[in-house]
């Protein structure tokens, strides 16, 4: 079981190795494999047995929650043809080519095994895409569509992989009833999630309506929205799976505009580090099973088949995704005419980056590590270390092979983000700062019996916002000008901000001021400079 000694020795060590993973030239899911390989050979580290089920329920809600709450509904719904067709026909692909594979190389290998292996690979790791999607600023439509294949792949993908582990269990497999069983459980479990996060999100406005903003509670509740979706959709028998997928969306088109700012920013930052702690120490945990992992391997095949099954296994996971992609991407175009009519075909360039963002991560990983030990009737459960160790090759090579190469690639085919995103921005700071002009405007208007104070304040903050809508809405010349003015008094205010800080920090540390005006001080500054951060560094065309 897991102490709390344990708990501590794996955070220390997740800091650790995230600190050193910033040096190495790979991704740092691989670093954190690697050093929890070392540390299980070395003999004072403790050893750690995992619960499956536990593991299960500890890691896959929040991380499956969080990539729906992180994706734009909006974003979505446009892009929802090509995201489901990734999301199912992608998914039954991969699963069935790795798992005919599996099964011909590994004779040992049950079929529901190579299939609950196929289901394991197929989802791929929104983190790891993302962190590269996001730096290079490719277009807007295919970031949305990697990250909703990326959620509703997870989605599928555990599904089957429950569906397979159910047919290993009781020995019989239908596929008529399999196909009903999931159109109900998914329905259910979609339904089930949405009402949990519904009744929740009210339950949250309740408290706030009748007692007040209380952040800690808010985000307290939203940090138990995955757990409470997943449970009630198991006791009643439905898909979880989904229910924490549909509680996620949900969530994420409700909470930004219903939290107040403080409650928002504390909550963000509260999932970011749940969220950095989960997906690295997941793979903690398997580089800290690997060395037993591999033992057992050895007992059972040569290190040539060990390494032929999981590069053969790997490249039908990298193959089969390139395989369909550009089929799926074109036949529709062709076959449709609505299709032709109401969207845009997608560039080559687009595809082909597509079919190669297929790293696997921290969700195959958790529910490979999730397998039972044991069947109902207490026998070892069949291939588990193999299914587990092939997962961990084909989770290794992806992000070795794809990982490291995939922003080189985005590079070479010379991939930018479109305008859309960049007018969609300019629109809304021009919207923005023409409804705060309006209500200082109106408030001018009121000003007959203002004092000569409270007149030169409204004055000031007038030519402010004027001043900002005048750089918004400058064309050619003038805004170029114009973002220069704003880049340099950006630095010139981070600079001040810095100058502030040290002397405020100088203060404090001579205890001329108490902790007491530090503290708000000191959140007040870094307010100030999280809101520069959020300007834009140029003024977009």
């Amino acid at each position: 079981m897991l102490a709390f000694e344990h708990a501590l020795a794996l955070i220390l060590l997740l800091t650790g190795l995230s600190v050193l993973g910033r040096w190495l030239p790979w991704p740092l899911p691989i670093t954190y494999m690697l050093g929890a390989c070392a540390a299980a050979f070395w003999t004072p580290f403790p050893r750690i047995e995992l619960d499956p089920g536990f593991f299960f329920l500890c890691f896959v809600p929040p991380l499956l929650f969080a990539d729906g709450w992180q994706m734009p509904l909006r974003d979505f719904i446009a892009a929802r043809r090509p995201i489901l067709l990734l999301a199912t026909g992608l998914v039954a692909f991969t699963t069935l080519s790795v798992a005919l594979i599996a099964h011909w190389l590994v004779p040992d290998l049950p079929l529901a095994m190579a299939f609950a292996l196929g289901a394991l690979v197929s989802p791929t790791d929104a983190v790891a895409v993302g962190a590269i999607t996001h730096r290079l600023k490719v277009p807007a439509r295919l970031t949305a569509v990697l990250n909703g294949e990326s959620l509703m792949n997870d989605a599928t993908g555990l599904v089957a992989f429950k569906f397979a582990l159910a047919a290993m269990m009781t020995g019989a497999f239908s596929m008529r009833a399999a196909a009903m069983d999931f159109v109900v459980l998914a329905f259910g479990g979609i339904i089930t999630g949405w009402l949990i996060s519904y009744v929740i999100g009210r339950l949250r406005d309740l408290l706030r309506r009748f007692r007040g903003s209380d952040v800690f509670i808010e985000v307290t509740l939203s940090l138990l929205t995955p757990y409470a979706a997943f449970l009630a959709a198991e006791a009643l028998g439905l898909s979880s799976i989904l229910a924490v997928v549909a509680a996620g969306l949900y969530a994420g088109w409700r909470d930004p505009v219903r939290m107040d700012v403080e409650t928002r920013q504390t909550a963000l930052a509260t999932w970011s580090v749940v969220l950095f702690w989960l997906n690295g120490l997941a793979f903690i945990l398997l580089g800290l099973q690997f060395p037993s992992l591999l033992a057992t391997i050895n007992t059972l095949y040569t290190p040539a088949q060990i390494l032929i099954a999981v590069g053969a296994i790997s490249a039908t996971a990298i193959l089969a995704r390139i395989i369909w992609v550009f089929p799926g991407a074109y036949l529709p175009f062709w076959l449709f005419k609505h299709i032709r009519q109401t969207e845009t075909r997608p560039s080559w360039q687009g595809v082909l980056v597509t079919g190669w963002a297929g790293m696997r991560g921290t969700i195959t990983l958790a529910a490979a590590l999730s397998i039972p030990r044991l069947m109902d009737d207490g026998q070892p459960f069949p291939a588990r270390d193999v299914v587990i160790f092939l997962s961990f090759g084909v989770i290794a090579v992806t992000l070795l092979l794809q990982g490291t190469t995939l922003e080189a690639l985005i590079c070479r085919l010379g991939l930018r983000d479109d305008d859309a995103t960049a007018k969609e921005d300019r629109l809304a700071r021009i919207a923005a700062v023409e409804a705060g002009l309006s209500s200082l405007r109106a408030s001018e208007a009121a000003q007959d019996n203002a004092s000569p104070e409270e007149i030169a304040a409204l004055g000031n903050v007038v030519a402010e916002y004027e001043h900002r809508l005048a750089e918004l809405t400058a064309e050619g010349e003038t805004r170029t000008s114009a973002r220069l003015r704003q880049t340099n008094a950006r630095k010139l205010r981070l600079q001040a901000l810095q100058a502030e800080r040290n002397a405020l920090q100088d203060l404090w540390r001579r205890n001329v001021i108490t902790d007491a005006i530090h503290h708000p001080l000191q959140k007040l500054l870094d307010h100030e400079e999280a809101m520069l951060a959020a300007q834009p560094t140029r003024t977009e065309a």
